[in-house]
């Protein structure tokens, strides 16, 4: 009944609206006789359409056969001509990408192998004590062709710099990887490791070489070949321009590549092919069809030609680049390729109209070409078009009487077409109309329903079976989906709050407990004339794995602590709260000699039953008041800096260890100092010189310098760290901050 008085309104409303007026409503059409009369009329008017289209192009061809065939033979032939003439192109370009690619796989292949022995010879340099000491022998004539590590002096260099010598003879554990990227390479000329002090380790097989005709070892300067000076000057993977060996007068690429250790260059590790070997490969890629290949390096000089004589001739070589040719053209086509891009160009070279091909060898910035005579590529097109011309007057022929054949065959079908469209659209338009009612009828139902409680509404549309494989289908799923959904929703809304609520109470108390932790009245300790000392810490997350303490040991020994829990939020602050009880109970012990010993005690600690392998990098000091000396240990912590009174501050480069609870049984070296009345010790985490402003750049040890030392002018050991803060907020803007931010400040006033 309801429904009814809701259809009989909207009847009412569309008439009283004027959407009607003027109509009876009983006289409505219904949508299945209108999308019947859409279908039957599009398809009709498509079919008569298509069918009178056929009819006057068939009548229109015939004629122009008839009456112009020889200019549509013609039009025919140039456009199969072009057309092929593309075709062979494409695919003369397809190739050369992939002679490029082959090409340039063999320098990434030579690339891969130096980084690879690169990142051996970081860890190495960065871990001297893991390595032992293997002695790398100078060159012998003895070993001529035998693979052999050689060991190298540049001519100013300090052969008694024991550091320099002990770094090469523990580089002699990479003897047999250098041995290996030579011995198994078909590319590798040599390979080796410079230092920056002008020791070399070399691997090839011609020690000989290197020895002097009066049998002393020539000097090696590694700095100064093209492969040193681009690594250092780039910091990054450099292949050098072609040059001639150190050695010997071959040709060779060479490649470099730098090994940075705390932004200082540790060494450059290098390597080299022989040209020669180069040129041997690209002459297997000959198609042999009249094409040529052709080598081009990076300032425009022929590095190798199939052409024996010409602009592209690597015997006319001496000239110098072809950048300066005076063939418009074939510079026009090098500038582009040796930019970078890849495609092809028509020029003529040497007289004759020449399809030239180009692609990059990204690897070393590098081209490739190739090239045919646009006579050889039309070879095969021009007998096409004789075969046509036969075939055409015999089509002509033909092409009549299937004219007045496809004139009776479109009108059949265009009846029978028109026919089973009738049909097709009346079965269609049921189909159609049939769900979309019952979709309006169910829809009525859910709009009208009185339950106030959604949890126990009645799924209207989940009692319907609409399987129509169509979009209707899909909307059914949709309003079955929307029902659910809106109970299902009004729950989930009510568990996510109360769930949200209860976390942020915990998150608040977590946020108190952690800060009750740390010392955080100031002065700490107002009875002692002695020091003075002030801490701030921001963390990153409502809980952070940052902490500071200090505290008495006796009355002339005062602990100073700094440390960074790896990780954020909730685990690293867990973290943080074993650390901090662990280091201060061993302090407080009296049991341990020393920092070193204390840190090597808690590192053992945290390292059981570590299975999370989280891990804290903690800076240790212990003060003797009385006489201001002071002794640390740090576990891969941030460097301390000092400023002496009236003085800058600087960095305290004292000994690392690794970070504690990552390995057990580590011993941790100390680092003693004596404070002067008015020195200053400033304390951070790494969250200061790596605070990032919107523009990723990173706040930087400079900033930080900077910002202590103008801190300076201030009257409180507080202002100082605020005038610090200050400026990292000032250099981070808006920027979400990543990290922990923690400092800590203390001076000795004798």
């Amino acid at each position: 009944m309801q429904e009814n008085i809701n259809e009989k309104n909207i009847q009412e409303t569309i008439i009283n609206g004027g959407w009607l007026k003027g109509h009876d409503s009983q006289k409505k059409v219904s949508l299945k006789i209108k999308f019947f009369v859409m279908c039957i009329s599009l398809v009709s008017a498509a079919i008569l359409i298509f069918a009178v289209f056929s009819l006057l192009q068939f009548g229109r061809f015939f004629e122009l056969l008839m009456n112009f065939g020889d200019d549509q033979d013609k039009l025919v032939a140039e456009t199969t001509t072009e057309a092929m003439l593309n075709t062979a192109t494409a695919s003369f370009q397809k190739y050369v990408e992939s002679d490029a690619e082959i090409i340039n796989g063999e320098f990434w292949t030579m690339m891969h192998d130096m980084e690879l022995l690169s990142q051996g010879v970081r860890d190495i340099l960065a871990h001297p004590e893991r390595y032992g000491e293997i002695e790398v022998n100078i060159p012998s004539a003895e070993d001529e062709g035998q693979l052999t590590a050689q060991l190298l002096f540049s001519r100013d260099a300090d052969k008694t710099d024991e550091k320099m010598l002990s770094d090469i003879r523990r580089l002699g554990n990479l003897n047999d990887t250098m041995a290996y990227i030579v011995g198994t390479s078909e590319t590798m000329n040599d390979c080796l490791i410079a230092l920056p002090g002008g020791a070399s380790i070399y691997m090839d097989r011609h020690p000989e070489q290197k020895i002097g005709e009066n049998g002393d070892i020539l000097p090696f300067d590694a700095y100064r070949r093209p492969y040193y000076i681009g690594a250092l000057l780039t910091e990054k993977t450099y292949f050098a321009p072609t040059n001639y060996d150190f050695f010997n007068d071959s040709m060779e690429v060479m490649i470099g590549v730098p090994v940075f250790i705390d932004g200082e260059l540790a060494a450059v590790v290098g390597g080299s092919r022989l040209l020669s070997d180069m040129e041997s490969f690209i002459a297997k890629m000959d198609m042999s069809d009249g094409s040529f290949i052709c080598l081009i390096n990076e300032t425009g000089n022929v590095i190798y030609s199939q052409r024996e004589k010409g602009e592209l001739s690597i015997n006319d070589n001496n000239r110098g680049s072809v950048l300066t040719s005076s063939n418009v053209e074939l510079v026009d086509l090098l500038q582009k390729a040796l930019d970078g891009n890849k495609g092809y160009m028509q020029l003529n070279l040497d007289g004759e109209s020449t399809i030239m091909a180009y692609a990059p060898l990204k690897t070393v910035g590098w081209t490739l070409l190739l090239g045919i005579s646009e006579r050889e590529l039309e070879k095969p097109t021009k007998d096409l078009v004789g075969l046509m011309d036969e075939i055409s007057v015999e089509n002509i022929d033909k092409t009549g009487k299937m004219e007045r054949q496809a004139q009776i065959v479109i009108i059949l079908i265009a009846i029978i077409l028109i026919v089973i469209s009738i049909f097709v659209s009346l079965s269609h338009a049921e189909r159609l109309v049939r769900p979309i009612m019952e979709l309006k009828n169910a829809g009525i139902k859910f709009i009208e329903r009185e339950d106030n409680d959604l949890a126990h509404a009645p799924y209207y549309f989940g009692s319907l079976e609409l399987f129509t494989r169509d979009e209707i289908e899909d909307l059914w799923v949709t309003m079955q989906d929307l029902e659910i959904n809106i109970v299902t929703s009004v729950r989930s809304l009510k568990r996510m709050t109360a769930e949200k609520e209860r976390i942020d109470t915990e998150l608040s108390v977590a946020t108190k407990i952690q800060s009750d932790m740390l010392p955080k009245i100031f002065p700490a300790f107002p009875g002692r004339n002695e020091f003075d000392i002030y801490s701030s810490m921001t963390p990153a997350k409502e809980v952070g794995g940052d902490f500071y303490d200090f505290f008495l040991i006796d009355d002339d020994h005062l602990a100073i602590v700094m440390a960074d829990v790896s990780g954020k939020g909730v685990p690293a602050a867990l973290f943080m709260v074993i650390a901090r009880t662990i280091i201060k109970n061993a302090c407080l012990s009296g049991t341990h000699s020393g920092p070193g010993e204390i840190l090597y005690d808690v590192n053992n600690k945290l390292c059981e039953g570590n299975d999370e392998d989280m891990f804290v990098t903690v800076w240790l000091g212990i003060l003797t008041i009385s006489s201001g000396h002071i002794v640390s240990s740090s576990g891969g912590h941030e460097y301390p800096l000092i400023c002496r009174a009236g003085g800058s501050y600087e960095f305290i480069k004292d000994p690392h260890g690794p970070g504690l609870g990552m390995f057990d049984e580590v011993d941790f070296e100390e680092w003693e100092g004596d404070f002067q009345k008015g020195d200053r010790l400033f304390l951070y985490t790494d969250g200061v010189p790596e605070a990032t402003d919107a523009n990723d750049e990173l706040f930087g040890n400079e900033r930080m310098i900077e910002a202590l030392n103008i801190s300076r002018e201030e009257e409180s050991l507080e202002a100082m760290l605020k005038k610090v803060r200050e400026k990292v907020d000032e250099f981070v803007g808006d920027a979400p901050q990543f990290d922990d931010l923690t400092m800590t400040i203390f001076e000795y006033k004798g």
